[in-house]
């Protein structure tokens, strides 16, 4: 198990222990969760990348140049 690191404020005392159990387990969910909202975020950037870029190319292929697509949806 991992360490864990208690500090009592009141008294400045600090104690290094090993995880409970629980704390453990906590902590192996707690990382998950982090894995999957990185995921997430990821994902979600990719799909607003993807939509811009698409919205890019439907405005020039409808003979908009540069300058107005930018225009239109703020700098690309």
């Amino acid at each position: 198990m991992t360490q864990v690191m208690e500090v009592f404020a009141n008294t400045g005392e600090i104690i290094e222990r090993d995880r409970t159990p629980a704390e453990q387990a906590q902590f192996e969910l707690d990382q998950v969760a982090a894995q999957q909202a990185e995921q997430e975020r990821d994902a979600a950037e990719a799909a607003k990348t993807a939509a811009r870029e698409s919205a890019v190319a439907k405005l020039a292929a409808l003979g908009l140049n540069i300058d107005e697509v930018e225009a239109i949806i703020g700098g690309v």
